[in-house]
Formats: structure tokens, C-alpha cells, sequence
């Protein structure tokens, strides 16, 4: 009996003995059996804050570069000034249609470039400018340009209605008129045909 006493004894001594494992206190010789604690001179096991130099900027949602966008690929607005106002089918004419071709109208304009009728004073056109005469054809001027009789600069149309009115005694041509077409484009013709003639 004594010597079961003393057994137990001795194990029971012994067991108290024996050093502390897993499940108890940590043992300090043991490094993997310690909770470890962040050495603060490691910098890879101290959690880093986030570096916003190091985040991608591809991974990010970009804003809009207005500079960036293709002028080209947008939707350009209606230009008012490249629209074609002769498409749109709604022409007010100046007055009735009077001549098919140039021709037709030099021709009727000769007829009254010709014509003493036309008013008081019993002249025509051909009475001061017969064979190209008071033209000036020579200086080769378009109009409007300055006439010395006029005193004034002015346009074919109104060189033809103010002959009309002084040298004739008649009335003027409407600005419309086919009379008043007429005679510039026998005008025209004239002195194409004085150019002809005294080409060099």
C-alpha cells in the first residue's frame, strides 16, 4: 500500500514538473507556439495604409476629357447657310417668263434700239450711237461704271432709262420689264460684235 502511495506520489510530482505546452501559458522558447506580436521594425508585416499614387488610374472611371472628343464623329448642327433656297420650290417670280434664250432677247432688243416710237423727240438709240458712236466701247468698261453725262455712276439699266427719259422724251422701262431685258442684252450683244470687229 505504501509503495502505490508513493507511486502516485512520484507521478504526480513528476507531471508538475514537466514544462507547459499548447493549451497552456505560451511558452516563450517556443516561437510557434506564441501569438506574435507586429514587430514594429518589419515593415512588411505592418499594414499599409493605401497609397493613392499606387492605385491604377486604368482601373478607375474616367472622366470625360472634353478635349479628348472627336470632333468629327458628333453631329454637326443644320447649317441655315448651306441650305439651297432654289430647292425649296417655292420661287416668287419677278414677272411672267418672257424669252427662251439669249438670242430671242438680243433680237427683240434691236428691234427697239431701232424704234423712234418709243418717244417724243422722234429719235431712237440708233440716232446717237449708229456705228458704235457715244459708247465708248473703246475703254472696254463694264457696268456700272461713271458716265460724265450722267455725272454719276450707274448701271446699264439705268443708263438705257435715262436715255429714255432726256435724249427720247419717253418714259423709263420697268425694272422687271422684258423691254428693259431686252435691250441689255442687244447692248451686250452690240458691243460683243464691236469687240469682234476691233480685236487686235
Amino acid at each position: 500500500m505504501n509503495n502505490i502511495l508513493s507511486i502516485i506520489a512520484a507521478l504526480v510530482v513528476g507531471f508538475s514538473a514537466m514544462p507547459a505546452y499548447a493549451g497552456s501559458h505560451a511558452n516563450p522558447c517556443n516561437p510557434c507556439a506564441m501569438k506574435q506580436v507586429v514587430n514594429p521594425c518589419n515593415p512588411c508585416a505592418i499594414k499599409k495604409p493605401v497609397n493613392p499614387c499606387a492605385m491604377n488610374p486604368c482601373a478607375t472611371k474616367k472622366q470625360v476629357n472634353p478635349c479628348a472628343i472627336n470632333p468629327c464623329s458628333m453631329k454637326a448642327p443644320a447649317n441655315p447657310c448651306a441650305m439651297n433656297p432654289c430647292a425649296s420650290g417655292q420661287n416668287t417670280p419677278i414677272r411672267p417668263k418672257a424669252f427662251d434664250n439669249f438670242r430671242e432677247a438680243a433680237v427683240a432688243g434691236e428691234k427697239l434700239w431701232n424704234d423712234e416710237s418709243l418717244g417724243r423727240s422722234g429719235m431712237s438709240c440708233a440716232s446717237c450711237h449708229s456705228d458704235y458712236e457715244l459708247l465708248n466701247l473703246g475703254k472696254n468698261q463694264n457696268f456700272p461704271h461713271y458716265v460724265s453725262m450722267v455725272d454719276d455712276v450707274v448701271s446699264l439699266d439705268q443708263m438705257i432709262n435715262y436715255c429714255m427719259l432726256n435724249p427720247m422724251k419717253g418714259k423709263q422701262f420697268e425694272k422687271n420689264s422684258k423691254e428693259l431685258t431686252a435691250m441689255g442684252a442687244y447692248y451686250r450683244a452690240y458691243r460683243m460684235q464691236y469687240m469682234r470687229e476691233h480685236r487686235r
